[in-house]
């Protein structure tokens, strides 16, 4: 069974438009450039390695349906027919709450879909004379937890669209290709690091800066982090000094310490020297909650190419500006 956080990025990055934005697999089509058979395709996957054991339990020509069903994508006579189904099949039910526990932190509000009772417990309870099991969904109290218990990563939406519109990109474009050499593969990690000291080439990262839409974005990814837990993360900066710096939001890695977070840059970001990635902690419970900023662990200077890289048009035009190595502070 894998946790949200491992999933894929196209995955993840769809599940997240479909449960925060509420978008259609149609527009997702449109946004991503991508067939909605393929988009449909992912988002169904995605449920499925969320909760592989009890799905097997559920007949294969209602796992798509129940996917749909959970991400928000039917109304009507469809959503009808699927709720009906969930009232006659324990297995659907079980791999519903399965999905529901594992994605209840993108539902706006936690506005989850509901899971009716079975009939043999719609029957039990008219024949008790008592009413029905409500529809299972968080209290306004447990939706505002995970809310806090959720370090939100500052722009989310611009980093899918930097992942699907630069990072699907053919590979030698992140690494040097036609158009320029890449900065991450240029030797100027001597620059980023003042040239002293040995680095660790385990922990390391790349800030890639791209312009979309008349939006700046930046979307940085690290691996060998020390894995987050639920008192640790990440801040993101754009750094002069401790003194000068402006944070671009907070994130976790996956279980793995592998790391990834988008944000749309303000328009003064060039005038800062570097990206800077911190540790933060987690101080304090509930609405007492505090971060307390650590040491820098990843850092890259800030700078962008000479020739900028532009694929796609229309909405899916994106202009590659700068991809910034990201290592670790000389000891």
């Amino acid at each position: 069974m894998a946790t949200f956080d491992q999933l894929s990025d196209e995955q993840r990055a769809i599940v997240e438009l479909v449960l925060e934005q509420g978008k259609t697999y149609g527009e997702l089509s449109d946004m991503l450039g991508l067939p909605e058979t393929r988009v449909r395709e992912l988002a169904r996957d995605a449920l499925v390695d969320l909760a592989p054991i009890s799905a097997r339990g559920v007949e294969q020509d209602w796992r798509g349906q129940l996917a749909d069903y959970v991400l928000g994508q039917q109304a009507g006579p469809e959503a009808t027919a699927t709720r009906g189904h969930l009232r006659r099949s324990e297995a659907a039910r079980s791999w519903t709450r399965s999905l529901l526990d594992s994605l209840e932190q993108l539902y706006p509000d936690g506005d989850m879909p509901a899971v009716p009772e079975g009939e043999r417990g719609l029957r039990r309870a008219a024949a008790a004379g008592g009413p029905a099991a409500e529809p299972r969904a968080l209290t306004p109290e447990a939706a505002a937890a995970v809310k806090r218990r959720r370090l939100v990563t500052a722009g989310g939406v611009a980093l899918v669209i930097i992942l699907f519109g630069v990072l699907v990109w053919p590979g030698e474009v992140l690494i040097g290709g036609d158009d320029e050499p890449s900065q991450a593969s240029s030797g100027s990690s001597g620059q980023q690091a003042d040239g002293q000291g040995s680095i660790s080439t385990r922990t390391q990262g790349t800030a890639i800066i791209a312009e979309q839409q008349d939006k700046t974005q930046m979307l940085v990814t690290a691996q060998g982090l020390e894995p987050s837990t639920q008192r640790s993360a990440y801040q993101v900066w754009l750094y002069n000094s401790d003194e000068d710096r402006k944070s671009l939001g907070a994130t976790v890695t996956d279980p793995q310490g592998n790391l990834q977070a988008g944000a749309e840059l303000p328009a003064d970001y060039q005038d800062y020297k570097f990206v800077d990635l911190t540790s933060v902690t987690v101080k304090g419970e509930g609405q007492n909650q505090s971060f307390d900023n650590g040491p820098s662990v990843l850092r890259g200077l800030l700078e962008l190419r000479d020739k900028p890289v532009t694929r796609g048009s229309g909405q899916n035009r994106v202009t590659l500006l700068g991809d910034i190595r990201m290592l670790p502070l000389p000891e």
